[in-house]
């Protein structure tokens, strides 16, 4: 053997180990890392699905970082709008119409709870999760809803619900306390000394939806003629007698309340001998005296409606008018003062407390104010606005229950309080309904929540899936590649030891 192929030899074994060491090298790093290489070129042929389900799992976990997120709006609205529920249902229970006790603040019992149960549902509204306002329609930097003092009483030079409710009590029931209807003095004609006929009366005081609307009047009386009412506003009737009505005859007048008057309450009068029954009047020793005790019970009857029911019907109308601010509208007010002769309504934006300070655009879908991009093709929608009616009837008659004055401790008091709290649990209570407004909002919450929670777990089993093809792709054989990092070390041990026999040859040895 010539000594160049000594050398080429040598050289020869010299690359052979480093090629084996570098291949213990990356076998090492490999079994370390538990994948054949650190870039997409280093998995083969399979690079192309690897970068595709790689993509795939990336906006999988995008997605789940944005339901993480969703899924506790929605379970914080699902929990808030079961609570509110719960306080609605309460809520008829508080507005007791037969529980008039004042206590020593001038309040009722009643009006107490119902109070609390207020201002318990506005912090409900003002919940706030990681800086959204789940009630606010979408994020907002202050709570959606005004602090219930500032409601009742008004606050920064604008006013609330009292003064709102005051200044429409004044339109409607007028200067008189008579629902902007006038009840005249008799007229009567005489020969000699004794009555012919004598006439008065009951007429509105102009074309306006304040106050009482005189709808329609019949009569049984004998020897009473009934003038009226004419169709157009304003309304009016004449009672003309002629002689005496028979004990038993009745006059039945039919009253319509605001603001849309398609609610009535219908006054009858009996002719009688005594005042023992409600709703009689005396006949007198002649029809002189009688039309005048007609003329009094009605008025009498008429002032006392306007101090209970049509205040009642009233506040109703006072607050729906300042809670009713959905989608911009605007407050509206009694265009005054004058108040108690006020014929019309302003625009209240500009002096009246906004009690809603969320998103208020206009819109036919509140669920689109706040949405989730949870899949590629699914989006979610769940905002809701604290003034959406069902939400706002709630607050709207907790505060016009504790905003109203019942402090004098009259029997008229009592009347009104009954007419009141009879109305406003009609609101929390529509007849008719079965399933309150709030349900149906929290229905289209779990809805969306249900859809959410599917598109997780989906996520969560395509995730695995493409995760474990992944690692079918990049990973490698622990097992296997234990026992060929064995075998080349093995084999480098061997090719050191040979290397070292003939690194270590002399020319004298070859000799």
């Amino acid at each position: 053997m010539t000594v160049s192929s000594i050398t080429t030899s040598r050289t020869y074994l010299t690359r052979q180990l480093s090629e084996l060491n570098d291949l213990l090298a990356e076998k090492t790093t490999q079994l370390a890392r538990g994948k054949v290489g650190t870039t997409f070129g280093d998995v083969g042929d399979r690079r192309l699905l690897d970068i595709q389900l790689t993509q795939k799992v990336s906006s999988i976990e995008t997605y789940q970082q944005t339901i993480t997120v969703s899924d506790l709006h929605l379970k914080t609205l699902d929990m808030s709008l079961e609570r509110l529920e719960d306080i609605r249902r309460d809520a008829k229970s508080a507005l007791d119409t037969n529980d008039f006790i004042l206590q020593h603040d001038g309040k009722t019992q009643t009006q107490s709870r119902a109070k609390l149960l207020l201002n318990e549902a506005l912090n409900i509204l003002n919940t706030e999760v990681a800086g959204f306002f789940v009630f606010g329609g979408t994020d907002a930097v202050t709570n959606p809803t005004a602090a219930i003092d500032a409601i009742l009483n008004g606050a920064d030079g604008l006013d609330g619900l009292k003064t709102v409710m005051s200044e429409y009590a004044q339109a409607n029931l007028g200067a008189s306390n008579t629902g902007r209807t006038t009840t005249s003095a008799l007229t009567t004609n005489y020969a000699g000394a004794v009555p012919t006929d004598s006439t008065f009366t009951i007429a509105e005081d102009g074309a306006h939806d304040f106050g009482f609307d005189i709808s329609s009047v019949a009569s049984t009386l004998s020897n009473v003629s009934i003038t009226g009412p004419a169709a157009a506003d304003p309304d009016s009737f004449d009672v003309q007698f002629t002689g005496q009505p028979e004990l038993g005859e009745t006059i039945s007048i039919e009253l319509s309340l605001p603001p849309d008057h398609t609610e009535t309450i219908s006054l009858e009068f009996t002719a009688s001998a005594t005042l023992e029954e409600d709703g009689a009047f005396l006949i007198g020793d002649d029809l002189e005296e009688t039309a005048q005790n007609l003329r009094d019970v009605i008025a009498a009857e008429i002032e006392r409606q306007a101090k209970t029911t049509l205040r009642a019907a009233s506040d109703e109308w006072a607050a729906d008018e300042f809670f009713s601010t959905f989608g911009g509208e605007a407050p509206q007010r009694v265009d005054g003062p004058p108040f108690d002769t006020a014929t019309a309504l302003i625009d209240g934006s500009a002096t009246t407390l906004g009690w809603y300070t969320g998103r208020n655009t206009a819109t036919t879908d509140p669920r689109a104010d706040k949405n989730a991009v949870i899949d590629s093709n699914l989006t979610v929608n769940y905002g809701v606005r604290a003034n959406e009616t069902p939400l706002k009837e709630l607050v709207q008659s907790l505060a016009t229950f504790a905003a109203a004055d019942f402090s004098g401790g009259t029997q008229t008091d009592e009347e009104y309080y009954n007419s009141l709290s009879t109305n406003m649990r009609q609101i929390l209570q529509p007849a008719g309904v079965d399933q309150s407004g709030i349900v149906d909002i929290a229905t289209d919450i779990a809805i969306t929540h249900r859809t959410v929670s599917l598109t997780e777990e989906r996520h969560v089993q395509m995730k695995n899936s493409y995760e474990g093809t992944i690692d079918s792709i990049e990973g490698v054989d622990k097992d296997q590649l234990a026992a060929e990092i064995l075998t080349l070390q093995n084999n480098i041990e061997v090719s050191y030891r040979a290397s070292s026999i003939i690194f270590n040859l002399t020319l004298s040895d070859y000799l």
